[in-house]
């Protein structure tokens, strides 16, 4: 289990640096200043070029800047068994080995069109941009679930498996992997759906081996029927997640269900720390969770932040 996941968020948005295309273009403008030193010992297997700890115009800060950079605007690739993420820009790669991007010493490039491997990981290149992008790095830091509302998830969601793992499961708004960080079932049963791509980078890093990511939200994802006619045993919303879904998407989750829900909408009082929907929407949200639950043998819980709809079927 990913233990930030089990942090008490206490970071207000205006704490962190959120990293926006001013940040891309930094660095973008900052690799042709660098001197970037061969990997001699690489030469053979994997050629590339890095700047370390050592290299002149580059210091902690800056090496974190880039780390976050390449992470955000990045996308997964393998590197034989391995999963990065490597941001691509006019023919060169750019990837950090550090998880934690405090403690980024080191930026690797090499060129873009050398591959290492099957190319098979996960696409998380959205067509949308969303209010989550620019803080996904910060995330799982920063702004995850407190420990009330991670035990509280886990146990509703026990409570409607019987304690079973194994679900096949589809997680709307996936975020950074919170369903997988809590052990709810295994990476290669579920599905992630969410349409912040920096935020999916994240799961991704995390979990590699995750069955499929959707980058789009699950109106897009029904408007392109990308999951044909599967019907998952498990539906999740963590993290308030459901406050996003419109009256349509609720409507149509049962064409891809089982009867098994644990979806959450933001409680009276609360709001994504994005501050990106409305006092309508979260209203709108909590009637429709409501509405839904009165629907299918549902029962409303209150887990920290959050309004919890759980169904068995």
């Amino acid at each position: 289990m990913n233990m930030n996941a089990l942090r008490t968020p206490t970071v207000a948005l205006g704490d962190v640096a959120p990293i926006t295309d001013v940040d891309l273009n930094w660095w973008i403008d900052k690799i042709h200043t660098l001197d970037w030193v061969f990997a001699v010992t690489y030469a053979d297997g994997a050629p590339h070029e890095y700047v370390c700890d050592r290299t002149e115009g580059m210091d902690i800060d800056d090496f974190e800047r880039a780390s976050r950079v390449i992470q955000t605007f990045g996308e997964p690739q393998r590197f034989y068994k391995r999963t990065r993420t490597y941001l691509v820009h006019d023919g060169w790669k750019y990837w950090t080995m550090d998880d934690d991007h405090r403690k980024v010493t080191l930026v690797n490039r090499g060129r873009s069109h050398h591959n290492y491997g099957v190319q098979n990981a996960p696409k998380t290149r959205s067509a949308a941009t969303t209010a989550y992008d620019p803080i996904a790095t910060y995330w799982d830091e920063c702004f995850s679930l407190s420990n009330e509302e991670s035990k509280g998830f886990t146990a509703l969601v026990d409570s409607a498996t019987g304690g079973f793992r194994k679900c096949r499961t589809l997680d709307l708004g996936a975020g950074t992997g919170t369903a997988l960080d809590l052990g709810l079932t295994d990476s290669f049963r579920l599905t992630a759906i969410d349409p912040s791509g920096p935020m999916l980078n994240v799961l991704v890093a995390k979990h590699p081996l995750v069955a499929r990511v959707e980058a789009m939200t699950f109106r897009t994802a029904r408007e392109h029927r990308v999951l044909g006619g599967t019907k998952f045993d498990l539906v999740l919303a963590l993290g308030g997640a459901g406050s996003y879904l419109s009256k349509t998407e609720w409507d149509e989750l049962p064409k891809h269900a089982k009867g098994r829900y644990v979806m959450s909408v933001f409680a009276e009082g609360e709001a994504p720390v994005t501050q990106d929907l409305s006092t309508d929407d979260l209203l709108q949200a909590r009637s429709n969770v409501r509405s839904f639950a009165s629907e299918h043998n549902g029962l409303i819980h209150r887990v920290g932040r959050f309004e919890v709809l759980v169904a068995h079927g």
